[in-house]
This record gives structure tokens, sequence and C-alpha cells, in this order.
């Protein structure tokens, strides 16, 4: 009997054996499973089309402008060590890009269990939020400076921050990036109708600025007034805020009058930081209104339809200006009669979903 015994003993210890290391095993692969992070961020900020050389401090990368606020959460009831990294991937309009242009690391700070508010002006200014790292490309720092010192701005182009949060010893919470385009407008061209020109009661203006907003601003100028008198005058005879135009077909304003002169002028605008407008203004120029005005308007609302339309139906276009067709200056919608004033303003609403819009020519 006790010969039969040992090799069911044998077994059992098997067994047992190969449950304990399974066992193990499992605890082994519980324990290696990072803890989860107590803490959390959102990040917000205000879009920023323009920084000056006295917004940041391109040496030691340090702001005088809000740019980002980091709300920071606590799960528990205990105050935790947390940190921020912070890198900079910039891509200049000219085609550089630098992929990491700052890599900077605070030294670790405290965390409450009511959160903590930080913002990018409290980096390496607050007292327990030192920078622990900082390291800048060379060749990215040479070129930033370069056009910063030369032109008082940062180069147009897009700049991403993309900020983690690291709760101490190492442990990654999360990231999120801070996008910003930079635009340095450079110059306002007015084109249309030139300076002195003949138009009827619709002119059509062109010009050229390179942001994307921009004010046109069209007021009667009276006997003896000088230019810049008349363009400041309140109200003008209309004010227009333009997105992503470089022309307008005159409309939504007050009704401009044979045998008068007008003036008129194109200011562009960029988002500074601080939420302020930074402006640059075109110079002034003058139109009269006669009836034998250079131009018509029944042309203008032609080339209206094909900057708004032209690039989705190049076919249609091609066909009337193949076909030397016309518009006859009677315009209706849904069969109720438009005035050619209605019909402009229309066109102007319609600008701005013409992307969703549907045309076509029968």
């Amino acid at each position: 009997m006790k010969y039969h015994n040992r090799p069911a003993r044998a077994g059992n210890l098997a067994v047992i054996l190969a449950i304990a290391a399974a066992w193990c095993i499992s605890c082994t692969t519980v324990w290696a499973q990072p803890p989860p992070c107590s803490l959390s961020m959102d990040v917000s900020y205000t879009p920023v089309q323009h920084l000056g050389l006295a917004d940041v401090d391109i040496d030691h990368f340090r702001s005088s402008a809000l740019l980002f606020t980091v709300h920071i959460s606590n799960s528990q009831a205990i105050e935790l060590s947390a940190q921020l990294h912070v890198t900079l991937m910039v891509n200049l309009a000219d085609g550089s890009t630098y992929p990491s242009a700052v890599d900077f690391t605070t030294v670790p700070f405290a965390v409450r269990p009511q959160g903590r508010i930080i913002t990018n002006l409290d980096i390496g200014k607050t007292k327990d939020i030192k920078t622990e790292s900082f390291a800048y490309d060379d060749e990215a720092k040479d070129r930033l400076q370069d056009v910063a010192l030369g032109t008082n701005s940062f180069p147009a182009g897009r700049y991403v921050f993309q900020i983690s949060l690291l709760q101490v010893p190492g442990l990654a919470c999360g990231s999120q990036d801070v996008e910003y385009i930079l635009q340095n407008p450079s110059r306002v061209e007015l084109r249309s109708p030139r300076d002195g020109e003949e138009t009827n009661e619709f002119p059509f203006f062109e010009f050229y600025q390179d942001a994307d907003r921009a004010t046109l601003t069209v007021a009667e100028l009276l006997a003896g007034q000088s230019r810049e008198d008349a363009i400041t005058r309140k109200p003008p005879m209309l004010e227009k805020e333009l997105k992503g135009q470089n022309s307008f077909l005159y409309s939504g304003g007050r009704p401009l009058e044979q045998g008068k002169t007008y003036v008129w002028q194109v200011e562009s605008k960029i988002r500074q930081a601080g939420g302020s407008d930074n402006s640059l203004a075109s110079p002034i120029w003058s139109f009269s209104v006669s009836s034998g005005g250079d131009g018509t308007s029944v042309d203008a609302i032609l080339n209206q339809l094909e900057e708004m339309f032209g690039a989705r139906y190049a076919s249609i276009f091609e066909q009337i200006r193949n076909g030397n067709f016309s518009l006859t200056g009677k315009y209706s919608d849904n069969h109720s009669r438009l005035t050619q004033s209605e019909l402009l303003n229309l066109l102007n609403e319609l600008r701005n979903i013409s992307d969703s819009a549907e045309l076509s020519f029968e």
C-alpha cells in the first residue's frame, strides 16, 4: 500500500506546485502594471495670430503674454507632486520645419486635492515652478531670432506646443496640443476702383492683403474735407468685416448716389497676444459715382459667382464665357422678384456657405 501511494503523493505535489507557480506569475503580472494616474489636466488658450519680440523672451523662452492655461485636477485627498513637460514644434511658412525647437520640463511642484491652475506666465517665474531642464534647437533659435530681431515679430508659420502632465515619479497623465498659426501681414494694396475712377452705384472692390480678416470702409467725401477725415467720419456709408476675401461687391451699406465722391480703405487684422487686434491699413483712395461709370454691376455679379463657385464648377463658367452669356438684370428667389441690392446681399450671405451650396446652369 505504501508503494502504491507514493506516485499519488508525487502527483498531488506537482499539481500544488503548478498552482502556486501560476498564482505567483499572476501576482507578478498584476504588480507589473503601473498604478493609475490620480492627476488629469485640461488646457485652454486664446487663438493668437501674431507674436512680437516683447511677447516672448527668446533666450529663456519666457513670455510676458498669456498663451495657455493648464487646469490640473487631483482625484486624491492628499497633496501630489507633478511636472509639466513642453515641446514646441515649428513649421514656418517658408517650409522650414523644427520638430523640437524648444523642449523643457519643470521641477516637481505640489498639486493640492482641490487642484491647481498654471499658465505659461508661471513657468520659470512662480516660486515653485522652476525649469528643471531646457533645450533649444540651435538652428531653430537662430532662425526665429534673426526674423524677430529684424521685424519685431516671430516669423509666420505653425507653432504647436505639446503640453504633457507627469505625476511624480514619471507617471504620464496625458498631453494636449496648443496650436497657433502666426501671420505677419506685410502690405495692403488697393486695386479697383482705381484712385479717382468713376463707377456705377455698385462698385466692385478688389484689393490684396495677406491676413485672413480685413475691414472694408467706404465713406462720403464732402467738399473741403480731407480723405483722412472722411474715412473716420461716423457713420460711414459701409463698414464690412471680411474673412478670406480680396474682393467685395458693394452691398449692405447706405446707397451710393450719382454725382458724389467717396473714399475707401482696407485694414487687415490679426489677433495678437492679449486678445487685441494688430492692424495694417492701406492708403485711402477715392472714386466718384456716375451713370457712365466704368464697369457694369452685372459683370461684377458674375465675377462674384465665379469667385465663389469657380473651383467646383469650372465647366459651367467656361460654358458661360464661351457662349457669351450675360445676366439679364432680372433676378428672383423662389419666384419672388429681387432688386439688385437684395441680390448682392444674398450673394454675400451665400459666400459663408458656398462650400455646401450647389450651382446649376440652364
